[in-house]
């Protein structure tokens, strides 16, 4: 927090209380895409967003540069696994 906030971001004392909450509460935060979670949908129900009908479009994948073609693939696996990025049988998927 004080590498991402330096300086007078925060008073003194906010910065204190800050610490002093996040040391309560470490648990909760999700430090890193393994740790992401959901919000549980008896909770939270599943948001519907009305679409008009209409015709799918194709535009091309944008090229991977060979160069960092496995970062790439490395960093979408994480999120995958870490249930970021979900499988999808739609007709937009590429």
């Amino acid at each position: 927090m004080d590498h991402a906030h330096g300086g007078d971001f925060l008073w003194p004392e906010e910065r204190k209380l800050l610490h002093h909450f996040i040391s309560l509460h470490h648990d909760a935060f999700a430090w890193n895409d393994s740790k992401h979670g959901r919000f549980r949908t008896d909770f939270f129900p599943s948001i519907e967003f009305p679409v008009i009908p209409h015709k799918p479009w194709v535009q091309c994948n944008i090229p991977i540069p060979p160069s960092i073609y496995d970062e790439v693939c490395g960093i979408i696996k994480k999120k995958i696994a870490a249930g970021v990025y979900e499988p999808s049988n739609s007709l937009y998927r590429s």
